[in-house]
């Protein structure tokens, strides 16, 4: 699937625990990838390095998403982020992410049809006319004077399908942390999972940590044991940014 995060699935790490994940380093082509990060929209304006002019704000770690429906609609984003927003709010995204999980997708999300179920755009279209509602994002963290994150363990929505997330680390960045930590029950699902936008340490405990890279990709389908986080990073003048891919259904499916 070439222009996608796809592009190099072949050379994906599938992996089981402590839920299943994929990660494909180099996900799109260099070109491509620097491109984007060229060009890449920031909060101290749309283009160029970002810096907050000069000023880091003593809280960071403030998280700032630009939608597929901004992209879409708002002329002056570059278009190539407009078009590979758009290219990434297609059904083919789905069931080509799906494709690559085989056996271990979820057998208890909803069953879709390639050719049958109707996809639109998350914020524009509604669930009375689609089956699902895409979403690719593009997610700003803000720097800051003092170490943290953004939102720590956690479980997505519940009538969330999937989650990609593609980073787009600065060169220069040399903060230590930022990566995606991944984490296991302690004792079982609890009844809070799906409504906390957090979870303490009393429910949870941290896995693995998927470093903050480059052109880096983690995919994972969601469900009840899906738990992850942004992991705390130090305090830096960088932001952390990362294209965020996603489908949602209409109703709760655990």
């Amino acid at each position: 699937m070439k222009g996608t995060i796809l592009e190099n699935a072949g050379r994906a790490q599938v992996l089981r625990a402590p839920f299943v994940h994929a990660v494909i380093d180099d996900a799109l082509d260099p070109a491509l990838f620097d491109t984007l990060k060229a060009c890449r929209p920031t909060m101290a304006g749309q283009n160029g390095v970002s810096g907050m002019d000069g000023q880091v704000p003593a809280k960071g770690n403030v998280r700032i998403p630009i939608s597929a429906k901004l992209f879409r609609d708002l002329e002056f984003y570059p278009t190539c982020w407009r078009e590979f927003a758009t290219r990434h709010i297609k059904a083919d995204i789905y069931f080509a992410i799906r494709a690559l999980f085989g056996d271990l997708w979820p057998e208890n999300q909803p069953k879709l049809v390639e050719g049958q179920s109707r996809f639109g755009l998350l914020g524009a279209d509604d669930f009375e006319n689609h089956d699902v509602l895409c979403d690719a994002r593009l997610e700003l963290i803000s720097p800051g004077g003092v170490s943290g994150s953004h939102r720590r363990a956690h479980l997505d929505a519940p009538n969330r399908l999937f989650s990609a997330l593609l980073y787009f680390r600065n060169d220069d960045d040399d903060t230590k942390g930022g990566g995606l930590d991944l984490f296991a029950w302690k004792n079982g699902p609890v009844l809070k999972a799906k409504s906390a936008f957090e979870l303490g340490d009393d429910a949870v405990r941290r896995v693995v940590t998927v470093p903050y890279k480059a052109n880096r990709l983690v995919i994972f389908p969601n469900c009840i044991n899906a738990l992850h986080g942004a992991e705390p990073r130090d305090a830096s003048i960088h932001e952390r940014a990362y294209m965020f891919i996603t489908a949602e259904m209409q109703n709760d499916w655990f």
